[in-house]
């Protein structure tokens, strides 16, 4: 990442789509043009009642684990928080940051002077930081229609010069590039096997890849699709209906039963459509 690319961005999304687990996966990779980590600070936006600058900066602090007392100003407690940014990139030795704002649409307009103020701070110290805002989208833009007025030009022409839509699963390629994940990241509780294996152990012997299902599952959603009029998958209706497969229905039926009835009763566990979800007595 260059000095040329640290723009404010926002990606809006519908909900449930995915949008907080592909930050916190990114989050963990991002790496300068030298390969040395980025720091990067994730952190999502608390519904307050009354929410102000000095709140969001008091929000930072918190999650950072840095210590507050109640007489700090907004200002003091901004300069700790740009404090502690700038220690993080001192210990990588780099000179940039990522700041991550999930449920962005929780802000007011106000309190986007709390980050123009934080990257001010930051640039004069020769510190380089990109803010990423994500949230709903229908309700950020509400938010942005409030934005449009005169009296928010200078934040709308920092924060918003660039939109994002992050869409959920639309194609057979998008399905088969997730599945194969499940083939070849490792199990969480044993990191010797990939996580279709761990849960699979005879997958390992008939050389079967969960990847190579992907057009059945393709055609159990594009049956939703139309149905439905739905326009995607979104990846946590995705993810259980995977999940419930490896963990659960796979290794009770065996991989040799996988078939369109059983990744459709997946689909329906996984509140695709939530009229289909169903608790039994």
């Amino acid at each position: 990442m260059d000095r040329q690319s640290w723009r404010y961005r926002d990606r809006p999304g519908p909900a449930r789509v995915g949008k907080t687990t592909a930050l916190e996966t990114v989050s963990r990779h991002l790496c300068d043009r030298r390969q040395r980590p980025v720091p990067v600070f994730l952190t999502a936006v608390e519904k307050l009642d009354h929410p102000t600058i000095k709140s969001m900066n008091w929000q930072l602090c918190q999650d950072a684990e840095i210590k507050t007392t109640k007489n700090q100003t907004a200002y003091q407690l901004s300069s700790a928080f740009g404090q502690w940014l700038m220690d993080e990139a001192a210990r990588h030795d780099v000179s940039q940051m990522v700041l991550l704002i999930d449920e962005c649409q929780r802000l007011t307009p106000d309190q986007f002077n709390a980050f123009a103020d934080l990257y001010n701070k930051l640039r004069k110290k020769k510190r380089y930081l990109l803010t990423v805002f994500v949230g709903n989208a229908q309700e950020t833009s509400r938010l942005f229609e409030i934005m449009s007025s005169d009296a928010y030009a200078h934040i709308r022409g920092r924060f918003f010069n660039e939109r994002w839509r992050f869409h959920g699963l639309r194609s057979l390629q998008e399905v088969r590039d997730c599945l194969a994940q499940y083939d070849t990241l490792p199990h969480p509780f044993d990191t010797d096997r990939s996580i279709v294996h761990g849960h699979l152990p005879e997958a390992m012997d008939s050389d079967f890849r969960l990847a190579s299902a992907a057009p059945l599952f393709w055609s159990v959603f594009r049956d939703y699709q139309q149905r439905f009029k739905l326009t995607e998958w979104g990846m946590e209706s995705f993810s259980i209906t995977t999940n419930t497969l490896v963990a659960d229905f796979l290794p009770k039926y065996g991989i040799e039963n996988l078939n369109e009835e059983m990744v459709e009763e997946a689909v329906r566990i996984s509140g695709l459509l939530p009229s289909m979800v169903s608790l039994d007595a």
